[in-house]
């Protein structure tokens, strides 16, 4: 009887664990991989940095994020009771100063107690005049404007050894010279060499330029361009949605800039800095696995509207990321793809949007993935994203009927008519688990005539379907 317990209670927890644990492919699993080192030496750095520059606050907020990882941090306790005497300094020479501005001298306390921090209880004592020294804020450096020579040093010595460091010089002598577009070009540059490269731009170059050109966008005429440099500054500066909408608006606006909007994007999720993923409302979900002219591919369907007008949105899949290939967009509704490893040897799909009107915009994207079946035995065409409940979520092997099919997953439909086979897998039936695909049965190429797209929408096929 004991046993029976103890055994019933292990299958409690489990189920408990099991419920409650973060998604399979969600950000905070990501985030929670970093090791607490990593992340403790990293916040000190910045930290550290903010100290130098005379940021007292921000950088007492940096050191107090350390100490919630790690409270017993003897740097981050030591920094923080410096930053607590530094600002107790300045806040008395500020008080002196307002004290001899309004009196002309510096009284003792038993005659006034406008004062900074002295109390009744300090009793009698002289104060020696002397002139109180100003209060002085941080000094901001600032360039001289560039002569050509020194334009022309800082180049050559980018071009020579393309680091972070020289591409920012060069960056701030084009800015010293109100010089923009070059100025933007190689500060982007440098910064996605070093990211850490924009604590040293101590001329609010990048906020200058944002402001000017967010004044711009909402009250002038801005040019596609203008969105697409705003969009990149918003990125690095962390405005996610604000930079992204950007982007793609200058790639809607003109073509021309498509591929440097791309190359943004795709630069941006790579650094993987802040990205949370929000999904989408699916609506449909179809996948179908298709091997035709000694390729295989994966055939993806998606109707969905995007949450929050969110136009970057995640696409979690089961294929391993080790065997996903090139990827194709086959729809007016998506602009670019991009594909990183999710949890373990997973793929992630990001697509961007167009801009759509309406309060909930609708969107068809059409996606053909490619495999390399040289990395692996075989694929599992299963979806865990969509709640089980969701009547419109399918996998599909469409192929020829001559190719073996062993399949261990029940069928929900198949036909096969004209030397062609569709089988068919509706994943709320089975908690999202489809049919695993092993390469070797599939040697034979699907009939001429066969149309995967048109077997994926077809309205009557659906009806069937269901």
């Amino acid at each position: 009887m004991k046993k029976s317990v103890f055994l019933l209670t292990l299958i409690a927890m489990g189920f408990l664990l099991v419920g409650f644990g973060p998604r399979p492919y969600s950000d905070l699993a990501t985030y929670k991989r970093i090791p607490t080192v990593t992340r403790v030496d990293n916040l000190l750095k910045a930290g550290k940095d903010l100290y130098l520059r005379r940021r007292y606050e921000d950088a007492r907020s940096v050191f107090q994020m350390v100490l919630n990882m790690d409270k017993d941090n003897l740097e981050a306790q030591f920094y923080i009771s410096k930053i607590a005497n530094n600002l107790e300094l300045e806040q008395n020479e500020r008080n002196k100063q307002a004290l001899y501005k309004k009196w002309g001298h510096l009284t003792p306390i038993d005659k006034i107690y406008e004062n900074w921090r002295w109390g009744p209880e300090v009793g009698h004592f002289e104060v020696r005049y002397s002139e109180p020294k100003p209060y002085v804020p941080a000094v901001r450096k600032f360039r001289p404007k560039a002569t050509d020579e020194e334009v022309a040093k800082a180049l050559k010595a980018y071009k020579d050894s393309k680091t972070a460091d020289n591409g920012f010089e060069l960056a701030m002598c084009y800015w010293s010279r109100r010089e923009k577009d070059n100025a933007i070009k190689y500060y982007l540059e440098a910064t996605d060499m070093d990211p850490e490269i924009l604590g040293r731009d101590d001329e609010y170059m990048l906020s200058m330029i944002s402001e000017e050109l967010e004044e711009k966008l909402s009250t002038g005429k801005p040019t596609a361009n203008d969105y697409l440099t705003y969009g990149r500054l918003a990125l690095i500066q962390g405005n996610r949605d604000a930079g992204i909408t950007s982007v793609i608006k200058a790639a809607t606006k003109d073509s021309k800039l498509s591929k440097l909007a791309d190359q943004t994007l795709s630069s941006y999720i790579a650094r993987g800095v802040d990205i949370i993923g929000i999904p989408a409302e699916f609506y449909s979900f179809r996948q179908a696995y298709v091997f035709d002219k000694d390729k295989d591919s994966i055939y993806m369907r998606v109707i969905l509207c995007p949450k929050d007008k969110r136009q970057l949105i995640p696409i979690d899949t089961t294929l391993p990321a080790s065997t996903t290939g090139n990827i194709s967009i086959e729809s007016k509704d998506a602009l670019f793809i991009y594909n990183e490893p999710g949890i373990g040897n997973s793929t992630r799909l990001w697509v961007a949007l167009p801009e759509k009107e309406g309060e909930f915009p609708e969107y068809e994207v059409r996606l053909i993935i490619s495999l390399k079946r040289e990395e692996s035995h075989g694929i599992e065409l299963s979806n865990y994203v969509l709640p089980a409940e969701q009547p419109d979520n399918w996998s599909f092997i469409i192929t020829s009927e001559f190719n073996t099919d062993r399949s261990d997953i029940p069928k929900n439909y198949e036909k096969i008519e004209n030397g062609l086979r569709i089988s068919a897998y509706h994943l709320g039936t089975s908690d999202g688990k489809g049919p695993y695909i092993p390469f070797e049965d599939y040697k034979e190429s699907l009939p001429s005539d066969a149309n995967v797209w048109k077997i994926l929408e077809d309205k009557e096929g659906e009806m069937s379907l269901l």
